[in-house]
């Protein structure tokens, strides 16, 4: 496959890898740091996006085994499933966050989201008709193709306000939790570059979910945090993981704000009268026609993300019926 590859900024490279799945292109940047290379995010580990890799290297006049440093925005297949392959052959610092090494080991060891008895009953808990649906179908198509082939760790953890020198740029690191625990954006200050992951994607609003091992009680708590956060960077050039680049971070992050805050006023309408279930709720919001059981979970977990944010501002309760955690508005 040809690569796609596009100057977005003087030595900066934007990388259009596929992906055999929606979204159908992840954007990976190339840093040329004047004597090192760095590369932020990885895409998936199959022979089409590795060769458009390679391919898009060699229009820049290097290999993999020229990259100095990768970097790792989160641990999803897309973002860092081939980083095992890339440190193997260029033996690049290799940088993530703790959390979302966490993550690597838990889809390396532990198998289908609810295949653990305190997975299952969190599952049943929230009213997801776990017995209806095969383990298996929890679990995305690429899980146990090779797709993924993490770094297992990384030779260090990033951490809010690293700055990492390399060449003659500066790599800082913003730690932006949210869409994953340890989700992190790449912050170009003198360049006023901002790499950003899923974190703000210009089209498409980047999943938060809770999940039984999410380190955070609050993750849409977290992510709308986030957005505020990055809205203190002064950055003229947005670098996106999927879709088009663009230059105002604010609005696209007040959007992102102001979308979560329209859906929890739907689910909150939805329990003022009759305290209901996170799935129960999720497929008033989402509707309940047939789709595949991975996405159904996702739904459902999303939708609980926005109840117990609700809760622990102070707009809904939750309560104990039948087995389940129910809630209702205040």
């Amino acid at each position: 496959m040809p690569a796609k590859l596009t100057e977005v900024h003087p030595g900066i490279y934007e990388i259009f890898l596929p992906l055999p799945m929606r979204p159908t292109i992840i954007n990976v940047y190339l840093i040329d740091c004047h004597g090192k290379w760095a590369l932020v995010d990885t895409g998936m580990n199959t022979p089409e996006s590795l060769a458009t890799l390679e391919d898009a290297l060699c229009q820049v006049g290097i290999t993999i085994r020229d990259l100095d440093l990768l970097i790792g925005t989160h641990h999803h297949v897309d973002h860092f499933g081939t980083s095992a392959i890339i440190k193997q052959r260029s033996n690049a610092l290799t940088l993530l966050h703790q959390y979302e090494t966490e993550r690597v080991t838990r889809i390396l060891t532990l198998g289908p989201p609810a295949a653990s008895p305190e997975a299952r009953e969190f599952f049943l808990t929230h009213g997801f008709p776990i017995d209806k649906y095969p383990l298996e179908g929890m679990r995305p198509a690429w899980m146990g193709t090779g797709a993924y082939s993490p770094v297992p760790k990384p030779d260090k953890y990033l951490s809010d306000g690293d700055i990492i020198p390399i060449g003659d740029r500066e790599l800082e690191i913003i730690w932006t939790p949210g869409h994953s625990p340890g989700h992190c954006v790449v912050y170009l200050r003198k360049e006023k570059v901002l790499i950003v992951g899923d974190h703000l994607l210009p089209k498409i609003t980047p999943h938060v979910g809770l999940y039984p091992s999410s380190p955070s009680a609050n993750p849409l708590g977290d992510f709308l945090n986030s957005q505020l956060k990055v809205q203190r960077f002064d950055v003229q050039l947005v670098l996106p993981a999927h879709g088009a680049i663009y230059h105002d971070h604010r609005y696209r992050a007040n959007q992102l704000i102001e979308h979560h805050r329209y859906r929890e006023a739907e689910m909150l309408d939805i329990v003022k009268r009759t305290p209901k279930c996170a799935f129960d709720v999720a497929m008033e919001v989402f509707g309940d026609e047939e789709r595949p059981i991975f996405h159904v979970m996702a739904a459902t977990f999303e939708t609980l993300a926005h109840l117990e944010y609700a809760v622990i501002e102070g707009r809904a309760r939750k309560s104990q019926r039948n087995g389940r955690t129910v809630y209702q508005t205040v």
